[in-house]
């Protein structure tokens, strides 16, 4: 009599375990599919942040080689000016000299 009342109490506790189990099982199945949601929105999320800075990072490498362009241009203006003063300056003593104006 005592096997069988320990039986059955190892029985009802297997049970309630069991019945415990399926009723996490549904509720942490219930989590999972928030989690795969919430992960889904998040890669969404990350990607469309990635696009947004791979494209800034391209803009930002676009004005740099735009501005290095017009810092090589302005060195070029620069050169072009100094020796068009130089030769503005040899060109007026030129004439000075074809005037008359200077001697040698």
């Amino acid at each position: 009599m005592i096997w069988i009342t320990l039986g059955i109490i190892l029985l009802t506790i297997i049970g309630l375990g069991l019945f415990g189990f399926s009723l996490y099982k549904k509720k942490l199945s219930q989590d999972i599919r928030q989690l795969k949601q919430l992960m889904e929105r998040f890669t969404i999320r990350q990607q469309t942040l990635q696009t947004n800075i791979d494209h800034t990072t391209q803009r930002i490498d676009q004005i740099k080689g735009n501005i290095n362009r017009i810092t090589e241009e302005g060195n070029r203006v620069k050169q072009g000016a100094s020796q068009l003063a130089t030769e503005g300056r040899r060109l007026q003593e030129e004439i000075k000299r074809t005037a008359g104006i200077k001697q040698f």
